[in-house]
């Protein structure tokens, strides 16, 4: 049994707005059934999480130590190619495992890697993330925890750093674009399009500025649900272009690859800014050319976005280290629990064992004392035995390393022969377990 078999196994596979034009996350965002289509392709892979967000698609996978990662790359972009209707050789992910996959996935969840650094959305997208990943079978436990200390490392970024203090958010920088092309907020006339995330936060961030005339409208039906929720009104389909023409400022956030918001309609809603925060864009493109409309979407936002405070990033990169520094070491004490229950069980039978060899008798002392030898005996026979082979092959210095870290008895006092007390003690087994380990302390007792 490899015991570094279970340590940093997550791969990370992602194309987003670092690397790849949005148009083209876009179309591999429409993949459905992601996850457990991986998990059913993928052999020996054990978890897998899809993260989708408005500049992102990133895919987790938690696969053995022993996977190819390239093979493993190339199988992911082959399923995520056949199930977006892409062409194979559109797709390129970028691909990071180990210990900078980790950093990748703290980072992302903290908000350091998204189009506005320092959002706080990303953390509430990481956590759906992997609900969806549990509800579909695919979570497994080290993507799980992963996930959870990723999300617990996003808040500490925002308690200790300014990042996320600043209100930075593509809803925000949005927001902050199309009040230079409106009135005072407490006058203009809101319509949402769409109920999803960033509809929420879109609603929170209005009522902050002191917008009050906001009302909502869905394809999906959910329209007066969402709206009684939050206290703003809400549009029936029939009152859609009523809505729309009354409207200052209309925000987008369906994404549901049709676009909602045609020219023809647009032409006909008067003079109106449009914020489309939907990465499979809910505006028709022409519509932008219409001259009374102003048109901001993603691309817009993220060729805008204000830089993020230097000393405020480097304190959250040292969090993040700190963070996944931690994780790792969590990690491989987990990867000894089979050891650790492998050896108490062994034991525990042992004992068990010169229990059943009493008789019912009352004992003394010279009876439990014989019975206390006898069992400690048996616990040190395959260790006495394998120390005398590991003499005879020359492995003196490999042997008394790995009984020193398994019984907690110092390499000097074994070479020197010093026999104090407590030196050695059957009793003395219980915590020297669960930690760095050599290559085959295991076999000890075997």
């Amino acid at each position: 049994m490899p015991l570094n078999g279970r340590v940093v196994t997550i791969h990370v596979l992602s194309a987003d707005h670092r690397y790849a034009p949005l148009d083209d996350i876009a179309r591999l965002s429409g993949a459905t059934d992601l996850g457990p289509t991986l998990m059913r392709s993928l052999a020996q892979v054990r978890g897998v999480m899809v993260l989708r967000t408005c500049n992102r698609v990133t895919i987790y996978v938690d696969a053995p130590a022993s996977a190819d990662p390239h093979a493993l790359k190339d199988a992911v972009e082959r399923e995520l190619a056949t199930a977006s209707g892409t062409p194979r050789a559109d797709v390129q992910l970028r691909h990071l495992w180990g210990r900078a996959g980790l950093v990748d996935l703290f980072a992302t969840a903290s908000g350091l890697e998204s189009m506005v650094i320092g959002e706080r959305e990303i953390a509430g997208q990481m956590r759906r993330a992997a609900r969806t990943a549990w509800e579909d079978g695919t979570l497994s436990c080290d993507l799980g925890r992963a996930a959870e200390r990723a999300s617990a490392t996003s808040r500490r970024v925002a308690t200790e750093t300014g990042l996320a203090g600043a209100g930075r958010s593509v809803v925000a920088v949005g927001l902050d674009m199309a009040a230079d092309h409106l009135g005072p907020w407490e006058d203009t006339r809101v319509l949402i399009v769409g109920t999803g995330a960033y509809a929420g936060a879109t609603v929170s961030a209005l009522n902050a500025l002191g917008a009050s005339d906001v009302s909502v409208y869905s394809t999906s039906g959910r329209a007066r649900e969402f709206a009684q929720g939050r206290g703003i009104g809400w549009v029936d389909a029939a009152d859609l272009p009523s809505a729309l023409e009354r409207a200052d400022l209309v925000v987008t956030c369906r994404g549901l690859g049709s676009p909602i918001l045609t020219r023809d309609m647009a032409a006909a809603s008067g003079r109106t800014v449009v914020l489309d925060l939907a990465l499979m864009r809910d505006t028709e493109s022409s519509v932008a050319s219409l001259p009374n409309v102003t048109l901001i979407d993603l691309p817009t936002i993220q060729a805008s976005v204000p830089a993020a405070d230097a000393d405020a990033l480097t304190r959250a990169r040292t969090i993040i280290d700190e963070e996944v520094t931690s994780f790792e070491r969590g990690l491989g004490a987990r990867s000894m629990d089979p050891v650790v229950r492998h050896l108490r069980s062994r034991v525990f039978r042992i004992v068990e064992e010169e229990i059943d060899r009493l008789s019912d008798a009352p004992l003394s002392t010279d009876d439990a004392a014989r019975a206390l030898r006898h069992l400690a005996a048996r616990l040190i026979h395959n260790p006495t035995v394998l120390a005398r082979r590991a003499g005879e092959e020359s492995q003196q210095e490999r042997y008394l390393e790995a009984l020193s870290v398994v019984l907690g008895i110092d390499e000097t006092a074994l070479i020197t022969g010093d026999t104090a007390p407590h030196a050695f003690s059957p009793g003395d087994h219980s915590d020297s377990l669960v930690g760095a380990c050599p290559r085959d302390v295991h076999t000890l007792g075997a």
